[in-house]
């Protein structure tokens, strides 16, 4: 059996997958273990000043922790922002992974930014740039985080993630560095992309142009929000489970 392996986005760490880790065990063993990872300044990672990290330098210390761990062919989980360094794990050891899976991953242009992708406007006024689901100039940082992670949550959830968020610091190159895919495709590990059809933060065209953008040979559409590991921890497990 292969690790699977969960990578998470922005202001959030290890813990955003607990829901899920759990329904993955109630489920019985389909893994030889699961390993969640922590960005510097996020989760476990919290006492760490993320300001001089570089995508660089977060992904050779993120595989260091696989190849501690003796991780050979595992599957990569990537969620949302982590789209810009999965690709980038893949080149610097690609024994490490058997496959890597982008769930609603967000994966700019080479040599653009995520910030640059997403620009500032709201969504559609610019097809260039993702937009955003609300007025930025407007919405208080608490109402930002409730249109972008709220929908399918009962209060309990959202009261938890939203006090987890907002602990997370993601290292600033993650959203501000230009990303680079060099030697990606010759380093030959399997993609997928898990597709979330009700996303508010990433429009599912958006993440069809990313797959595209990724050469993934299969894409699975599940009928969730942005965060299925907290809102459909059931349903995400189930499709994990096929990559075994």
């Amino acid at each position: 059996m292969a690790d699977l392996i969960f990578l998470h986005g922005g202001q959030h760490g290890s813990w955003c997958w607990e829901p899920l880790i759990a329904e993955l065990g109630a489920g019985g063993q389909s893994f030889e273990r699961i390993i969640a990872l922590d960005m510097p300044g996020c989760g476990r990672k919290r006492h760490r000043d993320p300001q001089d990290a570089t995508l660089a330098s977060v992904t050779r210390e993120l595989n260091d922790e696989l190849r501690a761990l003796g991780v050979r062919g595992g599957v990569l989980v990537g969620h949302s922002i982590a789209g810009v360094l999965l690709p980038m794990m893949a080149v610097e050891d690609s024994a490490l992974f058997s496959r890597l899976v982008y769930l609603s991953a967000a994966v700019p242009k080479e040599g653009q930014t995520i910030m640059e992708m997403l620009g500032t406007a709201r969504q559609g006024d610019d097809p260039e740039q993702v937009g955003w689901p609300v007025d930025l100039a407007n919405t208080s940082p608490e109402a930002l985080s409730l249109a972008m992670f709220g929908r399918d949550l009962r209060p309990v959830q959202l009261a938890w993630l939203l006090n987890e968020v907002s602990q997370d610091l993601t290292p600033p190159a993650a959203q501000f560095e230009p990303v680079s895919r060099r030697g990606y495709r010759e380093a030959g590990v399997a993609a997928s992309y898990i597709l979330t059809l009700r996303d508010d933060i990433l429009p599912p065209p958006w993440q069809r142009r990313f797959a595209e953008r990724l050469g993934c040979e299969e894409m699975i559409e599940i009928d969730t929000p942005h965060e299925p590991f907290v809102s459909h921890p059931e349903l995400l497990a189930e499709v994990l489970r096929r990559f075994a």
